[in-house]
């Protein structure tokens, strides 16, 4: 049969199917093209922003499943003054705007993963504070940066208890499996083959914890291509001294 014909006929085909079929179909086929193009749209509206108000990205970090309280504007505040951030030239985002549930997939959760990945894309995500559903996701994608290469010896011992492993003889099977069973306990490094920190626990940081509401597993990671290191080192401290 003819190439044409062909296509005419699952044309034809498709229009006689239910509406929820449709719509399957469409997804299936198209569903990259949607998301490339939701991505480039996020994309294009953030550069446009930067270069309309013409302030540059001091620090981004991604507030993950945390809501705000009325002091969340303080804490950022505070933070800009002990990094030297001039807020009238430069932009301190501690962005709340983001909630992941991948048992739903809701209309949130696929929206936060466009935005996280179109600015972890853009280079401009420097850190994640998260539960366990954000830092299983990312551990698992490459994205967050091994804590031996960032901490000093010293600190690697200090935090030894509150770290988050990953398991690099999965990371492989992960980009192959997105329903990969990730380790049952990411505190326990003896349960791996290959165990890498990740991100450490802050859930229980007094001013991070007055400032905003989470549950009770909540971490810190660096972006791997953070371009703001000395930032992302401050910024731990900040959470973790206060």
């Amino acid at each position: 049969m003819p190439l044409m014909d062909e296509f005419k006929e699952e044309r034809d085909e498709i229009k006689n199917r239910s509406f929820k079929e449709r719509m399957s179909y469409f997804w299936d086929y198209y569903k990259w093209h949607v998301i490339g193009g939701v991505c480039g749209v996020f994309l294009v509206g953030s550069l446009l922003y930067t270069f309309l108000t013409n302030k540059e990205t001091a620090y981004y970090s991604a507030f993950i499943n945390m809501a705000e309280t009325i002091y969340s504007e303080d804490y950022k505040m505070d933070f800009a003054k002990l990094a030297n951030i001039d807020l009238d030239k430069s932009v301190l985002y501690f962005d709340s705007d983001m909630f992941l549930d991948f048992s739903a997939m809701d209309d949130a959760t696929v929206q936060t993963t466009q935005k996280i990945m179109v600015h972890i894309t853009a280079g401009d995500l420097d850190s994640m504070i998260g539960d366990l559903t954000a830092i299983d996701r990312y551990a698992y994608n490459d994205v967050l940066m091994d804590l031996r290469d960032f901490l000093t010896a010293e600190e690697l011992q200090k935090y030894e208890g509150d770290f988050y492993y990953a398991d690099r003889a999965l990371l492989e099977e992960a980009k192959e499996n997105p329903n990969l069973e990730y380790p049952a306990d990411p505190t326990d490094p003896s349960s791996m083959k290959d165990p890498i920190p990740v991100a450490i626990r802050v859930n229980d940081c007094k001013k991070l914890s007055e400032t905003y509401v989470y549950g009770e597993n909540q971490y810190f990671a660096v972006v791997i291509n953070s371009k703001h290191q000395d930032l992302n080192h401050l910024f731990l401290n900040y959470i973790k001294e206060n």
